[in-house]
């Protein structure tokens, strides 16, 4: 080989460093801190994850039963793992061109917390994380994932709005809200809502829930119920007057007046003739309970008074008094 041609390769390997983005160089992420139990896994060698440690696409970060561990990646977002977690670097890419930004994760089990990004935000629909039921992307938030011991998907929002799918569709999670995923082929059911205040008032009562409309976001429905009659009181029936009680005067008393006539002499009266016993009359038969009605208001009688009359006796005026002259 002659030496122009060793110069000429020479040029070309310096062309194509050259041309080599400086980001496919650089790490995808800086391990801020752990606690406990941290372990990377790049291949197959299994070694202990230290704050400082660089990650990149392929590795596996495993948390312990008491492990923790913060993440940051090189476009600012930030990943916070939870205890007996299994996390994945799938594919990343930071600073590639305009729609060549990458960030995929997986989640096998545990639990993360996710703080957004540049890519987020340049390339929202290249932000993805994926765990075995669910896949959330995002419009550029944080949110909250944790996958139970059933394999269960609980997802919360905390800024903005994010997005869960599985393969019955996707729904929207805003601020204060969350979903749970039972499986890949349900829809996820929303557990936390926000309040909507004011309350529209509605005319016709509807189901209550949490619906989903034809894009598949969610759609409150209202229940308003319907006003219950209150029942009126009949008005109290008036009672009729009671009738007039006849007052007798009392007989007088004391010596009679001369020349006052004197009250006529009682009657006597005679007993009537006994009667025959007649024949019972047969018995009757037996009526329709009446209806039941509410009683009467009870009849108050005034008080019967009694006037005692006395006497008057007239006595003739004394003589007048001898005039002495």
């Amino acid at each position: 080989m002659t030496s122009d041609q060793k110069y000429a390769r020479l040029a070309l390997l310096m062309g194509m460093v050259a041309a080599w983005p400086l980001t496919g160089l650089a790490a995808a992420g800086l391990v801020q801190f752990t606690a406990g139990d941290v372990q990377l896994r790049r291949g197959e060698t299994l070694s202990r994850l230290s704050k400082g440690s660089e990650l990149d696409g392929g590795d596996v970060v495993l948390t312990g039963t008491e492990g923790r561990a913060q993440i940051r990646f090189s476009d600012g977002g930030l990943v916070a793992l939870y205890p007996d977690s299994q996390f994945t670097v799938t594919r990343y890419a930071d600073g590639a061109g305009a729609g060549e930004d990458h960030f995929v994760v997986n989640l096998l089990r545990g639990g993360m917390r996710a703080l957004t990004g540049l890519i987020g935000k340049r390339n929202p629909a290249n932000y993805k994380v994926v765990t075995p039921t669910a896949v959330v992307g995002i419009r550029g938030s944080a949110f909250l994932l944790a996958i139970d011991a059933n394999g269960q998907v609980f997802v919360s929002g905390e800024q903005d709005e994010i997005e869960v799918c599985t393969q019955a569709g996707c729904v929207g999670v805003t601020a204060g809200e969350a979903v749970l995923v039972v499986s890949d082929r349900d829809l996820p059911v929303y557990t936390h809502t926000r309040a909507l205040l004011p309350v529209p008032q509605v005319q016709t009562p509807l189901l209550a829930g949490d619906q989903l409309d034809v894009q598949g976001r969610r759609a409150f429905v209202y229940i308003v119920p319907a006003p219950v009659p209150v029942p009126v009181p009949p008005p109290p029936e008036a009672a009729p007057p009671p009738a007039p009680v006849p007052v007798s005067p009392p007989p007088p008393t004391g010596t009679p007046q001369p020349g006052t006539p004197a009250p006529p002499a009682p009657t006597p009266t005679t007993p009537p003739p006994p009667t025959r016993p007649t024949t019972p009359p047969p018995p009757a038969t037996t009526a329709p309970p009446p209806a039941t009605t509410a009683p009467p208001p009870p009849t108050v009688r005034p008080p019967i008074v009694f006037i005692p009359v006395l006497p008057i006796i007239l006595r003739p005026p004394p003589p007048p008094p001898p005039v002495i002259r």
